[in-house]
């Protein structure tokens, strides 16, 4: 699931030491103790002193990216967050606040923007509930307060956020829901807590949400393949949704995954596609191409997306001047980039002599 996961099952504790507190901008403060020697939550910097390795691993996360990254400001999504309908996904408040429910929906947070999706998001509980924070497991302490809150650790508290582009509803029916692996299972693997870390050693969860910007990640996920005919005159190259709980590419609209099968004569020269074929600007190669995508709204267009156990395909016929064959899946952050311009790319030879 793409990659931004709004979920959390490590508590965050603090005990015996003081907290930081942020102020109403977007950085940092200063190390304070409130008045009374009261616990301040204020951020990913007041869960350092207990949880160094997972405000690390979230500082790694596009979660922690997602007010700041140069591609969510783009003209074409938030517009530098003029579009103000995306700042409660890309810098909420705890979810608790309103509830993890079926339909629910975060609220924007004015302060600390720049942390984005950060450990409060997800953890922070309401002062009317208590405050503190909540926990996927019962008996903690600390200064934090961590009360056992068990929806934390389900698919609601991921569809508060991720549900506004349907990825939630693809999951519902998707195999992997079938087989119970939820958003948790894919993107918050389990991972073995050593060092300072409270409670250590013990077990957790990571909290980088890899999504599909990360190639290794994501090939996890789908089979490419390939298959030519026994008389040699057709090249099938095969893309299978295979574990992946949501359509592929998922989540936001400039995303975009393109299957290309490029074939080369003995000269090296790239054979185009057949005559008459309309090539758009930014089809760099190909001899045939499919795309997968969930397009903006404004284009009318209907999504390509290749949804979760599915299996499409692209064929070419080759003709007897061709000798290879150059299987390319280009995964883009911006739909109208060149394949070489792709934020990665896997590619196959076929030798077709």
């Amino acid at each position: 699931m793409n990659g931004r996961v709004v979920a959390g099952v490590v508590l965050l504790a603090v005990s015996g030491v003081l907290l930081f507190a942020l102020g109403p901008g977007d950085e940092a403060g200063d190390v304070t103790l409130p008045a009374g020697g009261a616990t301040v939550l204020a951020g990913p910097t007041t869960c350092l002193p207990c949880h160094a390795n997972v405000v690390t691993e979230w500082r790694d996360s596009m979660h922690a990216e997602s007010f700041t990254d140069p591609q969510v400001r783009a003209p074409d999504q938030s517009d530098n967050f003029r579009k103000t309908e995306c700042l409660p996904c890309h810098t909420p408040r705890p979810l608790f606040e309103h509830g993890i429910e079926p339909g629910a929906r975060v609220l924007a947070r004015v302060e600390r923007r720049a942390d984005g999706v950060d450990c409060l998001s997800c953890h922070g509980l309401p002062a009317d509930d208590g405050g503190g924070v909540a926990a996927s497991r019962a008996g903690l302490t600390g200064a934090c307060r961590p009360t056992l809150r068990t929806e934390l650790s389900t698919h609601f508290s991921c569809a508060a956020c991720h549900d506004q582009h349907n990825t939630n509803q693809e999951w519902l029916v998707s195999p992997a829901a079938a087989r119970g692996d939820d958003c948790i299972s894919c993107h918050m693997p389990r991972v073995q807590r050593s060092g300072a870390e409270v409670g250590a050693p013990r077990a957790g969860r990571s909290h980088r949400f890899l999504g599909g910007r990360d190639e290794e990640f994501t090939l996890q996920a789908i089979d490419l393949t390939h298959e030519l005919s026994a008389d040699g005159r057709t090249l099938t190259a095969r893309l299978h949704n295979r574990f992946a709980g949501h359509n592929l590419p998922t989540d936001s609209r400039n995303r975009a995954l393109d299957l290309v099968v490029t074939l080369f004569d003995a000269h090296g020269r790239a054979l185009g596609p057949p005559p008459g074929t309309e090539r758009e600007s930014w089809e760099q190669d190909g001899t045939a191409r499919r795309r997968f995508r969930n397009p903006y709204r404004s284009s009318g267009a209907p999504s390509t997306q290749l949804p979760a156990g599915e299996t499409a395909s692209v064929s070419v016929e080759v003709p007897a001047t061709a000798v290879r064959a150059v299987i390319g899946l280009h995964y883009k952050l911006q739909p109208f980039v060149r394949d070489d311009s792709a934020h990665w790319s896997r590619r196959i030879e076929v030798d077709l002599d």
